[in-house]
């Protein structure tokens, strides 16, 4: 097998459930990288094929603007290709210690106002299916830092299993106080990777710039490949406002909305 990952990054990993490898795509393919994300960000919201949602920002309650864009593979051959590339996967490979599949994608905006994050961790979307272990892969679109709302981690509280949780499935928030955090920060072409298990969250944007970012998410391939499974469970139980009944509440959504501040509502 070939080895992506160096020694210091493959240890960082196991201590900290998490690391940043900086620069990893050319100035080319950064470029290209903001052309796709700004062709999926500008097509019109479109039932039964890549799923746009929104929220209401911060500086604007009765507003509405993108939150994020999911399930756009089939929709998208550049993308398509880079994320069940044979680079990326051999990075999760590695880390996974077996072959890596792609379970599911999005792309969160985070465009000037918008929300935070609440404190969770991802795993009991994916346990939800019957698997144990993911990884999710962040691709930074444009620089983050604190005044954007960059992600922030938890280190080392990867392998501690499943934290206290509120009725919302969130970290239980007196727990997360806490909790030690660590703002992420990143550069365009950046990628960090993180174990389903560490406890992350975001501030609100209070800049006038985007933060842009894909976010991949791979399960071992020994444990099934459901990334047609979930979205259409997803698409069923949580659709985007283009599938929605305009007179229904979707705030009852398990684990297809943890912490995050997607609109329940139209």
């Amino acid at each position: 097998m070939t080895e992506y990952l160096s020694e210091s990054q493959l240890r960082f990993w196991k201590e900290n459930g998490f690391i940043i490898i900086k620069d990893y795509f050319t100035d080319s393919q950064k470029l290209e990288l903001v052309e796709w994300v700004e062709d999926l960000e500008f097509r019109p919201e479109t039932a039964g094929k890549w799923m746009k949602y929104f929220e209401k920002p911060a500086s604007d309650p009765n507003g509405r603007q993108l939150c994020r864009v999911e399930n756009f593979l089939q929709f998208h051959d550049g993308f398509n290709e880079l994320l069940r590339g044979e680079k990326l996967i051999g990075v999760l490979s590695e880390l996974m210690a077996e072959p890596a599949v792609l379970f599911k994608e999005k792309i969160n905006f985070k465009l000037p106002g918008g929300n935070g994050f609440l404190p969770h961790q991802d795993a009991p979307a994916f346990t939800s299916f019957g698997q144990r272990f993911h990884i999710t892969l962040m691709v930074s679109i444009d620089a983050s830092n604190p005044d954007n709302g960059c992600l922030q981690m938890s280190p080392g509280m990867h392998d501690k299993g499943m934290l206290p949780t509120a009725p919302d499935a969130t970290v239980d928030p007196t727990y997360a106080e806490t909790l030690k955090w660590e703002y992420v920060e990143t550069e365009p072409g950046d990628i960090v990777l993180f174990d389903s298990y560490i406890p992350h969250k975001s501030d609100a944007n209070l800049s006038n710039k985007p933060r842009r970012a894909l976010y991949i998410t791979y399960n071992r391939a020994s444990e099934g490949s459901y990334r047609d499974e979930y979205y259409k469970e997803k698409r069923a139980v949580f659709p985007p406002d283009a599938e929605r009944d305009p007179n229904k509440q979707y705030g009852d959504s398990g684990v297809f909305n943890v912490g995050n501040p997607v609109t329940t509502k139209m």
